[in-house]
């Protein structure tokens, strides 16, 4: 179709090619326009009985898609967009649509193309854990309302990429480039999971180089460095002001996402960056154990934890007790508070020393334990004059009596120095050959087995060939295991192995399958045993007093052993 002349009056097309004038500037009565032979609109007519939409001689005007209402359509010849115009293709059934009730082109579900791409783009907005597991509801995604859209402006699946090489540049060197409009600063990990940036990089940078060279220095693997370096950009992003030091208990909270927290308190520890916030666990262990005690009786027993955990420098003086102690003598004593709190004492200034003997046992080792602790509690709080007397003083409690030295089952032995895994098989031919303690198994380092001997802080000890076998098995397992780790200890597993401290006191008993000293005092007894109960010689192979040895040579006069 040709392009129209323009009316001789104004600049309009003419209303018909033989017509001279449009229908506005026809001489004579106002002749309104026929309807668009084509589509039947009864607006905007241009020319030849065609509206501007259906003329192909029309300007090419953006206008909205009949269908889908999309703004940008400019096709002149069915005023659809391409993406409607393939839809009827498709679904050639006209009905009324069930979401807006518009009589359309439907497809499946009987949905027209506006509703369907509404619910498609509200299926895509969901989170992605939801999707496939919920159907796509076309009613709900259109209640609200529809939001309009551009033409071909639709998402649609990526070319596939192809594998053949990248060919040379399509534009010269030379050529210039377009200018961005905003600078939009890339994404990072922290900005995609909701982690603040951290407010310089400078910080950042310098927590990060550090995590490097800890890692170079310790052995540590790409991906225990690239988790660490994530966590110290997270905390960067989370500090509370410029040049403050990062909390121990913000770095614990990064556990719960999955970092470890282990190896980032060493980094900033050793960069002097690390403020350990953190409560002990055994003052935790002890409020939950005092919760039921009156409020001042509790207040006064935290007295007493404070000075055995750390100590008292000006007289009375007293030096810090090991963990284990304090709660050794806790468990002893917290049944008893209980019940004197349940009798009605709010406070242990009220205990008399009646009340002290009428909750001693008889005699024996509860009545030696129960005795020790509450003196130790009595004696403390009365040194800080918490109590005005000591009720415990002056009475006789006896010493604890300990176990009589049993041997250890022998087939349970060789199933220990029998062990597939090299760390029990070591373990124990080093306890059972040479009865070394647990903390001397903790301590004992590479250079401590030299020269076919073991050498200890105060004596030097020959390897026994079954001992020497196993130490060279797990010496080649533990090369192969972690090759690169820097920590000089005998003894690693997987936690130790990028550090330089030694194993846990619990893990040798968990390797073991049971308490190694029980292992040590059969060692003993078979020496006792095999040098007649020779005090010296024990004293000196093991390096025990002379008390103990009397204890172990004592057993060779039991009344079961004398024949």
């Amino acid at each position: 179709m040709s392009q129209p002349r323009t009316c001789g009056t104004c600049a309009k097309p003419v209303a018909h090619k033989r017509a001279f004038y449009c229908f506005d500037c026809q001489p004579g009565e106002v002749c309104t326009p026929s309807p668009c032979r084509r589509c039947g609109s009864e607006f905007d007519y241009y020319s030849a009985g065609l509206c501007a939409q259906c003329h192909s001689g029309a300007p090419r005007q953006p206008r909205s898609c009949r269908d889908c209402l999309a703004c940008g359509t400019i096709r002149q010849t069915t005023g659809l967009c391409k993406d409607c115009a393939r839809w009827r293709s498709l679904h050639p059934t006209v009905g009324l649509c069930r979401s807006c009730g518009d009589e359309r082109h439907i497809g499946r579900g009987g949905v027209c193309r506006l509703c369907w791409r509404q619910s498609a783009d509200f299926h895509r907005d969901r989170p992605v854990e939801t999707r496939p597991y919920q159907p796509v509801d076309v009613i709900a995604a259109n209640r609200e309302g529809q939001q309009l859209f551009f033409t071909g402006m639709a998402k649609r699946h990526e070319p596939r990429r192809s594998r053949r090489p990248p060919g040379p540049p399509t534009h010269p060197a030379g050529a210039g480039r377009q200018l961005s409009l905003f600078d939009v600063p890339a994404a990072t990990w922290a900005s995609r999971h909701g982690f603040p940036e951290p407010p310089t990089t400078a910080r950042s940078a310098a927590l990060e180089a550090a995590v490097v060279d800890h890692a170079h220095r310790h052995g540590w693997g790409p991906k225990p460095i690239k988790r660490a370096r994530r966590a110290v950009r997270i905390l960067a992003g989370r500090q509370r002001g410029p040049g403050q030091l990062i909390l121990a208990t913000d770095v614990v909270e990064l556990a719960k996402l999955g970092f470890g927290a282990r190896p980032v308190l060493a980094v900033l520890e050793e960069a002097g960056l690390l403020e350990d916030d953190r409560v002990p666990t055994m003052v935790n262990w002890f409020e939950r154990q005092t919760a039921g005690l009156p409020p001042t009786m509790a207040r006064e027993l935290g007295i007493w934890l404070d000075v055995q955990l750390h100590g008292r420098t000006v007289p009375p003086r007293s030096r810090p007790r090991s963990v284990i102690t304090i709660r050794v003598r806790a468990n002893w004593a917290l049944p008893t508070l209980r019940s004197w709190a349940a009798a009605g004492h709010m406070t242990l200034r009220e205990i008399s020393r009646a009340d002290v003997i009428a909750a001693l046992p008889p005699s024996g080792n509860p009545r030696a334990t129960l005795g020790h602790a509450l003196r130790s509690i009595f004696t403390i709080l009365r040194a800080n004059k918490v109590v005005f007397t000591n009720p415990t003083a002056r009475i006789a409690v006896g010493a604890v009596e300990r176990r009589e030295p049993l041997p250890v089952d022998v087939e349970t032995l060789r199933q220990l120095l029998g062990s597939t895994d090299p760390a029990c098989a070591a373990i124990a031919s080093l306890v059972a050959f040479h009865g070394l303690r647990p903390v001397e198994l903790r301590q004992l380092q590479l250079i401590d087995v030299r020269d076919g001997r073991l050498h200890l802080a105060h004596r030097s000890i020959p390897l026994a060939a079954g001992a020497r076998l196993r130490l060279t098995t797990w010496l080649d397992h533990r090369q192969s295991r972690w090759p690169t780790t820097p920590n000089p200890h005998l003894l690693i597993h997987r936690s130790t192995a990028a550090g330089l401290g030694p194993v846990g006191i619990h893990w040798v008993g968990r390797t073991l399958g049971m308490a190694p000293s029980l292992l040590r005092t059969d060692r003993i007894l078979d020496e006792a045993n095999a040098t007649g109960g020779d005090v010296r010689r024990l004293s000196d192979l093991f390096g025990m007093s002379v008390k103990s040895a009397i204890r172990y040579a004592a057993v060779l006069d039991h009344p079961d052993l004398r024949d």
